[in-house]
Parts: structure tokens; sequence; C-alpha cells
């Protein structure tokens, strides 16, 4: 298990100016699995364990959602719903095919509930606090959240491990953030880039805090990026 220093050291590499390069922005070819050369969302599907979050948190990220959609929006595909913004706490399965991950999210459904069974929880509350909307692997622009302190860290990471029991993460380490915007399909240049950068920069001012619930921790199937269902809460 990670602990909470090694984890503040893993993400200082996160500052409050985006890292998107100079010049021209081309996204991550992983896009063109979610999103259409029109910027729609394309139907994409898996299942994932999630926080959703109190309609409070919800306003503040849409107001920074508002914020860049409104001075940069050709930087970015369709809008997220303000309904699925969430927090992920574990990914399961994902896929553009829905005959590739059908089993898969069948045998997780069923495995996490084993899992759970064998392994009962009190609900809790996890103290977190914003810390910057980074450049995620050239994705999506994601807000990235930090634990308030060390025992509150070693709660959420609990929850990870105990999730990682049905399925073990294809990355190693948990990454505490909050999706706010996916790139355009297609890109953009480097005015729309500088700009971007200078709109980020003024939203990684401000910081506020952020209080997790168990009681809404969700396991959730997806249809597309901006269309997730709830099927049971964990605790």
């Amino acid at each position: 298990m990670e602990n909470y220093t090694d984890f503040l050291n893993r993400i200082s590499y996160q500052k409050s100016v985006l890292q998107i390069g100079n010049g021209c922005f081309k996204p991550d070819k992983r896009v063109d699995e979610k999103v259409n050369p029109d910027n729609t969302f394309k139907h994409f599907y898996g299942d994932t364990i999630v926080f959703d979050l109190d309609s409070h948190t919800k306003n503040r990220i849409s107001e920074i959602i508002d914020i860049l959609y409104a001075e940069t929006p050709e930087c970015f595909c369709e809008k997220l719903d303000k309904n699925t913004i969430h927090m992920t706490l574990h990914d399961l399965s994902a896929s553009d095919c829905l005959e590739n991950v059908s089993s898969e999210v069948f045998h997780n459904e069923v495995r996490l509930l084993q899992v759970l069974n064998d392994n009962p929880q009190k609900s809790r509350t996890i103290k977190m606090k914003t810390n910057f909307i980074v450049n995620m692997v050239s994705t999506s622009l994601v807000l990235t959240l930090v634990p308030e302190n060390e025992k509150e860290w070693n709660k959420l990471q609990m929850l990870y491990d105990l999730v990682n029991q049905v399925k073990v993460c294809p990355y190693p380490y948990l990454t505490p953030h909050i999706t706010v915007a996916y790139f355009s399909h297609d890109g953009f240049d480097e005015r729309s880039a500088q700009k971007l950068s200078a709109v980020v920069y003024e939203c990684n001012q401000k910081s506020f805090e952020i209080t997790l619930d168990t009681h809404q921790l969700y396991y959730q199937k997806f249809v597309s990026m901006n269309q997730y269902i709830p099927v049971f809460h964990l605790f």
C-alpha cells in the first residue's frame, strides 16, 4: 500500500501551469475510442467504482466546466452533464465494443458482491481538498484531489485496496481526480493552447474542500463517458 508521503511525492509534478506542450495540441489516440469526429461522445462500455458528489460540490465543479467551455470551447468535445460528475475510486473494465466487455462486467459485479460480503465495512467520510486542474495523459482535463492528511489517505487507500480484490487496476497507484472535460477529437492550434493554459492557470488559483461519503460510493456501469448508470452502493 502506498503511504501518504509517497503519494504526495508522486503527485508533486502537478502544478498550477497546464502541461500541454508547445505549439498545436494533438490528443492521445485513446480519445478516438470515446469521442466521435464531430466531438459527440461515442458509445463506450464498462464498469467502475465512483464516489457520487453532493450538489454543492457538483455546482462548484460545474462552474469550472462552464468557464473552460465559455473561454475555449474549441479545445473540448461535448460538455459533461452535471449528473455524471464524480470522483473515480477504481476503474474496472472498459471497451468501445460491448461484446468484448460484457462477460467481464458480469463477473466484476458478482466478484464485487462477494468481496463486500466477505469484508463488511463501516460507513465513513473522507476529507479532501482540490489540488490542480491537469492534463491527464492527453485525453482530458481533470481536477486532482488530495486527502487532508494521512488518516484520510489511509481510509481512501483501504477502499481502493478492497476493490482491487475484484480486479487489479492496470495502473499501480490511486490518483484521486474528477474529470472536467475531454479534449476535442482533432486537437487545437497553438493560439487555443495558450488561451487554455491561461484559463486553467486562473482556475488553479482557487482551492476548496470536498467531503467524500461512502454512502455515495457506487458500483456503476457506463455506456459512454457522459452516461453512467448506478447499480448499487457499496455501503
